[in-house]
């Protein structure tokens, strides 16, 4: 993707749609998506000095973004962008990972105590994932009283 407002234009066409995964041993389930996943999906809560992006909830920084109140611009200026860069130029791929076939995979149970660093994804149960010209995509699938997207992660690699 080419800015932060062709993101959300693609994550519009995504809202409001239950996704059904069905995975090797006919267990399924059901991913929805919701306006509010976007702010945390694209990791806006790490530009910390943008204020408009802190004082309002995630589903009206979403629609702001849409309406270009929020702009590319203001996205861009700041100092911590290139945290979350990668995000915004590969989240076309995450079309790939919601078309899920053999070249995808997916950690089932995923168990965060596992992990040897710190992070925030305690209510994560499934991670999608896929090679992408020599970028790794994942999409964290978080269960609260449903399962939700929770972040979308970019690595490098071969």
């Amino acid at each position: 993707m080419k800015n932060i407002l062709e993101c959300a234009k693609l994550y519009e066409k995504l809202l409001n749609k239950d996704y059904v995964f069905t995975i090797e041993n006919g267990f399924k389930f059901k991913l929805y998506f919701a306006s509010d996943n976007f702010y945390h999906l694209l990791g806006l809560e790490k530009l910390t000095d943008i204020a408009q992006l802190h004082r309002e909830k995630p589903n009206r920084i979403f629609r702001k973004i849409l309406l270009e109140k929020i702009k590319v611009q203001d996205i861009q200026k700041s100092k911590y962008y290139h945290i979350i860069e990668n995000r915004i130029d590969r989240f076309e791929y995450i079309i790939d990972l919601l078309n899920f076939d053999s070249s995808n995979k997916i950690i089932v149970d995923f168990d965060v105590n596992k992990l040897t660093f710190n992070t925030k994804l305690h209510n994560t149960k499934f991670v999608l994932y896929k090679h992408i010209e020599n970028t790794y995509v994942h999409l964290t699938i978080g269960k609260k009283a449903i399962l939700y997207p929770e972040t979308f992660i970019v690595e490098n690699g071969s």
